[in-house]
């Protein structure tokens, strides 16, 4: 059953990304299985779970992974059908001012055990980056939103879209956190885990004493992060309005 969101743009950022949401809902044909990931698979997961406690973030592309290269091909056509330019296997953008472009990355997950960003080759497409650990995003029930996005000046869109589950989020940001150790994936992972702690029914298994597969590494992943952020000096960037001993105690209590 679909949830029903409405969303108002707090910035040009979100208004683009939003924009890029729709474009990829109206392209991906029936039954497709893909998922917004990224930052506004985060953003999406606190319009649906409010959390006092979580930041908004803002953030343009829309990144979204399909679950096949059969997808790939017929996506790319359809977006270059709705006056998109493809820049490369991956990004996909459309001008629609002289300093805004709506901006579409589109993903692959990978089998094997290499970690990181990787590139696929696809026929007809080109190099597509690919990520492991996209498998379980994808292997999980998707969160089906439907949402209205108020884009400011009396503009507004609505369109139905699909991202992973609190669980599945928190896995892609725990491993792009131990990939690029950028600050925006420790507040995306910072919301994940007040969400959870706000909102104890969603599923999640990452505090179970049996973990496997994606779910033993990225307890991994968190637990390392808890260590070193309490720490009094770190060495990466963090946002400053987190309170980082709350952030480390909220890994401590929701991760095995």
């Amino acid at each position: 059953m679909p949830v029903s969101i409405r969303i108002s743009a707090i910035s040009n950022s979100d208004a683009l990304g939003y924009r890029g949401q729709k474009a990829i809902a109206d392209a991906v044909g029936t039954g497709t299985n893909y998922r917004i990931v990224g930052g506004h698979m985060v953003r999406l997961l606190l319009h649906a779970y409010p959390t006092p406690a979580a930041t908004l973030r803002s953030t343009i592309d829309a990144d979204t992974a399909v679950d096949s290269v059969e997808v790939i091909g017929p996506l790319a056509r359809t977006l270059i059908e709705q006056d998109f330019t493809k820049e490369g296997g991956n990004l996909f953008y459309r001008q629609i001012g002289e300093d805004q472009r709506i901006e579409i990355n589109v993903l692959l997950p990978r089998e094997g055990p290499s970690p990181s960003v990787r590139p696929l080759t696809v026929p007809d497409v080109g190099q597509v980056d690919s990520l492991p650990e996209l498998r379980f995003a994808l292997m999980h029930p998707a969160l089906v939103l439907d949402v209205q996005a108020d884009l400011g000046a009396g503009d507004v869109i609505a369109y139905q879209t699909r991202i992973p589950g609190v669980e599945a989020a928190t896995v892609l940001k725990a491993h792009a956190w131990k990939e690029r150790r950028s600050e925006k994936d420790i507040a995306d992972l910072h919301s994940l885990l007040e969400i959870r702690e706000s909102h104890p029914d969603v599923l999640w298994g990452l505090d179970s004493t049996e973990l496997i597969g994606f779910r033993k590494d990225t307890a991994a992943i968190m637990r390392d992060l808890a260590a070193r952020i309490a720490r009094k000096h770190v060495m990466f960037d963090v946002p400053n309005y987190l309170d980082r001993r709350r952030f480390a105690a909220l890994i401590a209590k929701h991760i095995a």
